[in-house]
């Protein structure tokens, strides 16, 4: 029972999540700055038995001082070390700063989207059926 009213309770706060990075991101378009970044390098996290690379890109801000963030999307098609990577952030805050594609935006709302509907779907279906 527990197990339903933990995904009951994590489904729409990752939901949450992922409307505030749409959000992020929809700010980020209207007002934003872009950057040319480039790839310094990937971090690689294991969860499981898979293995998921992150993008990590360092740019320079309007102001001229670097910057390094990690993409919030793991994957690395397109995004090779030392290989340009568009950013785009919010003016006199870098640390606000995305990758900048449409692909890198889909996902970053998509999968929150995806998992937090799957969390509460699953805790729904728990309840209903007495599971």
């Amino acid at each position: 029972m527990w197990l339903l009213v933990l995904c009951l309770l994590t489904g729409p706060v990752i939901i949450g999540l992922g409307i505030r990075e749409e959000a992020h991101q929809r700010r980020l378009r209207r007002e934003g700055i872009t950057a040319e970044g480039r790839v310094v390098r990937h971090r690689s996290s294991r969860h499981q038995g898979s293995v998921s690379y992150f993008a990590v890109v360092r740019f320079v801000d309007e102001r001229g001082g670097p910057h390094e963030f990690e993409a919030k999307v793991s994957g690395v098609t397109g995004l090779p070390v030392g290989g340009p990577a568009p950013v785009r952030y919010l003016p006199g805050a870098p640390k606000t700063a995305r990758l900048d594609g449409s692909g890198q935006r889909f996902w970053g709302l998509a999968l929150p989207l995806l998992i937090g509907t799957a969390f509460t779907a699953a805790g729904i279906w728990g309840v209903t059926t007495g599971a």
